[in-house]
């Protein structure tokens, strides 16, 4: 009993020394704004992860060099609500991170910005769509910056964002939901991506106006999201717990690789685009039918909201389609992934019964 009591201390030990390795600095970007403080709650995440950080408050003036940047493995950025001024963005030519941050990047250090109006603060209000040689679609991955929850979905009963859901490539995350200790947010951005990049959180519930845009995403090792972690909870108060599972998995993944540049994960230099994908009817009740471009040997998987793989096939040579019976599949939101000649897409599908 004592050499097993002996053993899961090593190994507990062993872990958090690991985790002391790897390093992150958290910046708050969003001081004198709403939700200023909300730092400490990321802060006290990352403390509970195990990981070694240090926190710095910036104001409008000032931030961190890249000396300063380039000690840490990864850098968290969050703006809370701030939307004015920030020290994030640089214009003197064009729309782009400021120098410190951009040679961060180069450097291969991960950068995760999150916050809900960091966008705005430079774009104004949306939309803006964006094309290859803008730096936020070539570094952030982002083609249109779509929407605002609260400012512009009218269509529907929703005044704001109720809820977001990793998506289905996003396998290193547990989480089924993200919700605030709101009811809704309010000026949650949406996103559309590159083909290069890779969706991270899609705004919901199914019922949302902007239900199935992405209000996360990543490319390479920047991180753009959307969601305001520092306010995490159940819809009417802050659950710390939730920071914390968000935060330790986000950091974990970049431990990983996962945001590794050097390393391919999903649609990078794709060998078709999800142009190139249609699923119909979709909605659909009792068949779907998915069309692709005709290759070598390849794989379809259907996931629920939650991750979990609820069906796989091999897609034979030389097709271009793949009906599918949903006889067996209840009434709600799925993602199907076509893999193919070493690309993937990922794309929802919904099911009405």
């Amino acid at each position: 009993m004592k050499k097993n009591l002996l053993l899961v201390a090593a190994i507990m030990f062993a872990s958090f020394f690991a985790n002391a390795q790897y390093t992150v600095l958290l910046v708050n970007d969003a001081l004198g704004a709403s939700g200023s403080e909300e730092y400490l709650n990321i802060a006290t995440a990352i403390t509970n992860s195990g990981y070694e950080y240090e926190t710095l408050n910036i104001d409008t003036n000032e931030g961190p060099s890249f000396d300063v940047l380039s000690a840490y493995d990864m850098v968290i950025w969050t703006t809370a609500n701030n939307g004015v001024a920030l020290n994030l963005w640089d214009t003197t030519a064009y729309v782009q991170y400021n120098e410190a941050i951009r040679d961060y990047i180069d450097s291969d250090g991960v950068l995760w910005v999150d916050g809900l109006d960091y966008m705005y603060d430079i774009y104004g209000s949306a939309s803006d769509t964006f094309e290859e040689g803008d730096f936020v679609y070539d570094v952030m991955g982002i083609s249109i910056y779509s929407a605002q929850s609260h400012a512009d979905d009218s269509l529907g009963s929703y005044d704001g964002l109720e809820i977001a859901y990793p998506t289905a490539n996003a396998t290193f995350l547990t989480m089924e939901s993200i919700q605030w200790k709101w009811s809704s947010v309010w000026y949650a951005d949406a996103f559309e991506k590159t083909d290069d990049a890779n969706a991270l959180f899609e705004m919901g519930p199914e019922g949302y106006d902007f239900a199935g845009r992405l209000s996360g995403l990543y490319k390479e090792n920047v991180i753009s999201t959307s969601l305001r972690i520092g306010s995490l909870g159940n819809g009417s108060e802050l659950v710390q717990a939730s920071i914390d599972q968000l935060v330790l998995e986000m950091i974990d993944a970049a431990v990983d690789g996962v945001f590794d540049p050097e390393v391919t994960i999903g649609i990078n230099t794709p060998a078709f685009s999800e142009n190139d994908i249609n699923a119909y009817p979709n909605p659909a009740s009792d068949n779907i039918t998915i069309t692709f471009p005709s290759s070598n040997d390849g794989s379809l998987s259907i996931y629920d909201m939650t991750g979990k793989v609820i069906f796989t096939t091999n897609i034979e040579a030389n097709t271009t389609s793949y009906n599918m019976n949903l006889s067996e599949f209840k009434t709600g939101i799925y993602f199907y992934e076509l893999t193919i000649d070493n690309t993937t897409v990922s794309r929802k599908l919904s099911v009405i019964k």
